[in-house]
């Protein structure tokens, strides 16, 4: 997992997906990175919000449509990660899960590859601007997918994870991401793009995102993860 550290560096990513060829993208989140606390805001799909909170070890995600709020520490996150990866017993259910899975230089693009199961992934990396932003960056894409795999949303994260590390050990984030996934009808493709923009201070339209997460976090009721909407 990446480092616990807390950066004082302040930055704001801007994340899209697009799927297949189409040219209007699918997801859209913006990422404010202040002081050691995370805050994911998607841009079309409003309804959910995610604050990653260093200081406290706690990952909190929030309904706007239900007004409710679930919790859970990073510690919670990396045991279930763990006792996941103990249960695939076969070698077989490693490999479709992607837990032996390694990065190897991509054929598709100038970057990265992992593949396993039906998935494949191509990456290109740009240069963090310093390595307190790649560790940040890259342990908001480790929570992400470990709560993920605890909401059962999306694909197996452990050859994601393995990629995210690989690149945070070389104080890189990633540019333009390609995943595959093969299925019995073909071959789907989704392609996200990543932009990062270092700030001295978050601007007047981030800084009242952020009071609004806040707000919400305050008097959003509390339930069980179990029990929050999925999307």
């Amino acid at each position: 997992m990446a480092s616990r550290n807390i950066s004082g560096e302040t930055f704001r990513v801007t994340t899209k997906v697009y799927s297949g060829k189409s040219v209007d993208a699918s997801s859209q989140h913006l990422i404010l990175f202040q002081e050691g606390v995370i805050y994911d805001f998607p841009q079309l799909d409003t309804r959910f919000v995610t604050i990653f909170d260093s200081g406290k070890k706690l990952v909190t995600i929030m309904d706007r449509e239900t007004q409710v709020q679930a919790s859970v520490t990073e510690d919670d996150l990396v045991k279930v990660t763990a006792q996941a990866r103990a249960a695939a017993s076969t070698e077989d259910q490693k490999t479709q899960l992607g837990i032996n899975a390694s990065v190897e230089p991509s054929k598709l693009v100038q970057g990265y590859r992992i593949a396993f199961g039906s998935l494949e992934y191509h990456m290109t990396s740009q240069k963090a601007s310093s390595p307190a932003v790649a560790g940040e960056f890259a342990k908001f894409v480790d929570l992400a997918a470990r709560l993920n795999l605890v909401r059962r949303l999306g694909p197996p994260p452990f050859g994601r994870m393995t990629l995210n590390q690989h690149l945070a050990d070389r104080g890189e984030i990633p540019l333009e991401t390609i995943l595959m996934l093969k299925r019995d009808s073909g071959t789907q493709e989704y392609r996200s793009t990543l932009e990062i923009e270092s700030v001295t201070n978050l601007n007047e339209t981030d800084l009242k995102r952020v009071q609004e997460a806040a707000g919400m976090r305050a008097i959003y009721k509390q339930v069980d993860l179990k029990s929050f909407p999925t999307p």
